[in-house]
C-alpha cells in the first residue's frame, strides 16, 4: 500500500503576509528605536548634542516609513474587505488615525511653536495606536 504524504500546512495568504510584515516594520523600527537604541546610546555616553542629531536623523525617517507601512496597510485591507473597511472597522480606523498622527508628528517636527510635549503626546498616541492594531485580526476575504 503506498504512503500519502501528509499535506502541507497552508501559509498565510500573501495579503495577510504582507499585512503582517508591515506591521512588524513600521511599529518595531519605532520601538526598538525607543525602547533599545536612543537608552543604548545614553548608556554608552554620548554627547547630549549627538544625541539630539541621531534623534533629529531617526525619528523623521522613521515617520516617513510608517507612513508608507501603513499606506500599504491600507491598500491591503481595501483590497481584502472593500473601501468601507477603512471607516467601518477598527482595523481601517486605527489606520488612518496612524497615518493621519505620523503626518501630523512629521509636519510639526522642528518646528518651534510646537511643544516638545505635544509632540511627545501625538507620538505616543501613535504608537498606542500601533500597539491596539496589532491585537486586531488579519484582514481576509469573506469565504
Amino acid at each position: 500500500m503506498p504512503v500519502t504524504p501528509p499535506t502541507p500546512t497552508p501559509f498565510l495568504p500573501m495579503p495577510a503576509m504582507l499585512w503582517q510584515l508591515m506591521q512588524t516594520l513600521w511599529l518595531g523600527a519605532h520601538m526598538a528605536a525607543l525602547l533599545l537604541f536612543m537608552p543604548m546610546l545614553v548608556k554608552i555616553g554620548f554627547a547630549p548634542a549627538l544625541l539630539q542629531e541621531v534623534n533629529g536623523q531617526l525619528r523623521p525617517a522613521l515617520l516617513v516609513f510608517t507612513l508608507m507601512g501603513t499606506a500599504v496597510q491600507m491598500l491591503v485591507l481595501v483590497r481584502a474587505c472593500g473601501v468601507r473597511a477603512l471607516v467601518r472597522q477598527l482595523r481601517g480606523q486605527l489606520l488612518l488615525g496612524i497615518w493621519l498622527l505620523a503626518l501630523a508628528v512629521l509636519l510639526a517636527y522642528g518646528q518651534p511653536a510646537i511643544s516638545a510635549t505635544l509632540m511627545r503626546g501625538l507620538y505616543g498616541a501613535m504608537l498606542g495606536c500601533g500597539l491596539v492594531l496589532l491585537t486586531q485580526p488579519l484582514p481576509r476575504k469573506p469565504q
